[in-house]
C-alpha cells in the first residue's frame, strides 16, 4: 500500500492552506488547519517519514470549487454542531423540506476560518463567533472555542490505564481537543425552541478489513433499550455489523464501500470507542467526557420532524459508500462523539473533550493494549470480518 507520509501530507496541505504543526521528541506530530475551523487534519507517531493517520480529501482541497452543501476536506478531529436533522436542525433553512438537495452545512463549520489566539510547541487555541438559525427559526448566537493539545506518552498511558512498560514496542501519537460552546446571546436556550450540541468527528482511511470496535453498557432491552441503532441507511447483516453480547462489544466494518451508520444512546454508550486497521497495522482509541447525567437528552439527527427530538445518539460510527446518486462523499469511516443537548444561559459554556490515540508497532504489545481497552485481542477483532465483502 503506497500512501503519503505525514511529511508529504503536510507539504500537500501547505500548498493550499496554512498549517500549524505540533510535535514532541518521541516523533509524535499533528497538523492543524485554522482555515478548516482549527481541525486536526492528520497525525503521526513516526515523524515526517511516518504514516499519516488522518483521512485527507485531496481532490476537494486541491479543487478551486466550493460545494454549497459541504466541503469534505477530511480531518481526524473536527468540531461540528448537532442536530443535523429535525425541526431544530441548523443544517436546513427554516421550513425547508428535509432532503439532500436542501441540506446545507453552516459556513462556520465548513468554509470559515477560526481565529488563532495562542500557539506553542504542543498546543494551539482558536475562537470564532457565529449566528446559527434552526429549521424552526430560532437564532443562536454562539462563541466556539477550540484548544488542541499534543499529549506525551505518560499521559497516553494514563488515559489508556496501562503502564509505561506496556507501551514498550509501540509508537504512538495522542492528541485531544477541548471544544467549548458559549451562549453569547441575550436569552437562555430552551428545549421548546431547540437546543444545539457539540459533535466531534474523527475521519479515518478505509481498508477492506478495517473494524470499528464499540463497547456498550450491558443490560436488558426493557431497561436500557436497543443495544445499537444501525438501520440509518438500511438493515445490515453480519458481514458488516456484529454484536457480542457476552463481551459487550459492537463490531462494524469500515471499508468505505457501503454507506452505513450505527448509533448508541446515553443508556448504552461507554466513554470510548476505537478501530483496528489490519492493512496499516494501526490501533486507534477515541475517548470523550461522557457526563453522568444528560437532563436535556441528546439531539436526534434524523432528517424528519421528530416526536422525540432529544432522544438521539451519544456515539456514532459511519462508513462511507455510494449514496442515492451513486457517488461517495469521499470514502472513509468515522468515529464520532457528541455532547448532550445544551440548554445554556447567556454567557454560560459547555466543553466537550475528544481524545484520539493512534498506535502501531509490535503486534503482541498492541494485542495487550486492545485487551486492556476493549477486552479482546487483535486476532479476535480480525476474525469478525475475515471474509469482508467486496
Amino acid at each position: 500500500m503506497s500512501e503519503n507520509t505525514f511529511g508529504e501530507d503536510v507539504e500537500f496541505l501547505r500548498k493550499h492552506v496554512g498549517v500549524i504543526e505540533l510535535s514532541n521528541s518521541d516523533g509524535a506530530r499533528v497538523a492543524i488547519v485554522p482555515q478548516y475551523q482549527g481541525r486536526t487534519m492528520t497525525s503521526t507517531s513516526g515523524g515526517s517519514e511516518g504514516k499519516s493517520y488522518g483521512y485527507i480529501n485531496y481532490g476537494c482541497i486541491s479543487s478551486d470549487k466550493h460545494d454549497p452543501q459541504v466541503n469534505l476536506y477530511g480531518g481526524e478531529d473536527r468540531m461540528w454542531i448537532s442536530p443535523e436533522g429535525g425541526q431544530f436542525s441548523v443544517f436546513f433553512e427554516p421550513g425547508a423540506e428535509m432532503e439532500y438537495a436542501n441540506w446545507r452545512t453552516p459556513p462556520v463549520l465548513d468554509t470559515e476560518a477560526f481565529d488563532l489566539i495562542r500557539q506553542d510547541s504542543d498546543s494551539v487555541s482558536f475562537t470564532k463567533t457565529a449566528r446559527l438559525v434552526n429549521w424552526s427559526g430560532f437564532e443562536f448566537r454562539v462563541q466556539m472555542d477550540r484548544d488542541v493539545v499534543l499529549l506525551d506518552r505518560s499521559s497516553a498511558a494514563e488515559f489508556l490505564e496501562v503502564s509505561a512498560d506496556e507501551l514498550a514496542g509501540i509508537k504512538l501519537v495522542a492528541h485531544e481537543s477541548y471544544n467549548r460552546l458559549t451562549n453569547v446571546g441575550d436569552s437562555k436556550w430552551q428545549p421548546a425552541t431547540g437546543l444545539i450540541g457539540i459533535w466531534n468527528l474523527c475521519m479515518n482511511k478505509p481498508s477492506p478489513g478495517a473494524t470499528l470496535v464499540v463497547p456498550y453498557q450491558k443490560g436488558d432491552v426493557e431497561t436500557k433499550g436497543a443495544i445499537v441503532n444501525a438501520d440509518y441507511f438500511g438493515k445490515l447483516d453480519g458481514s458488516r455489523l456484529q454484536v457480542d453480547e457476552e463481551a459487550g462489544l459492537i463490531y462494524f466494518l469500515g471499508d468505505g464501500n457501503m454507506r452505513s451508520k450505527l448509533g448508541l444512546t446515553f443508556e448504552r454508550a461507554q466513554p470510548w470507542l476505537g478501530s483496528w486497521d489490519k492493512e496499516r497495522g494501526v490501533l486507534s482509541v477515541v475517548q470523550f467526557n461522557l457526563p453522568k447525567k444528560a437532563p436535556n437528552g441528546y439531539n436526534n439527527n434524523l432528517w424528519e420532524h421528530q416526536d422525540k427530538p432529544y432522544s438521539g445518539d451519544v456515539i456514532n460510527g459511519y462508513n462511507d459508500g455510494p449514496n442515492e446518486t451513486g457517488a461517495k462523499l469521499g470514502g472513509f469511516f468515522e468515529l464520532e462523539t457528541i455532547s448532550p443537548a445544551l440548554s445554556l444561559d447567556p454567557k454560560e459554556s459547555f466543553t466537550h473533550i475528544h481524545r484520539t490515540i493512534r498506535m502501531e508497532g509490535d503486534r503482541d504489545a498492541l494485542t495487550s493494549i486492545a485487551q486492556k481497552v476493549f477486552g479482546v485481542s487483535i486476532d479476535e477483532i480480525e476474525s469478525k470480518f475475515s471474509s469482508a465483502p467486496a
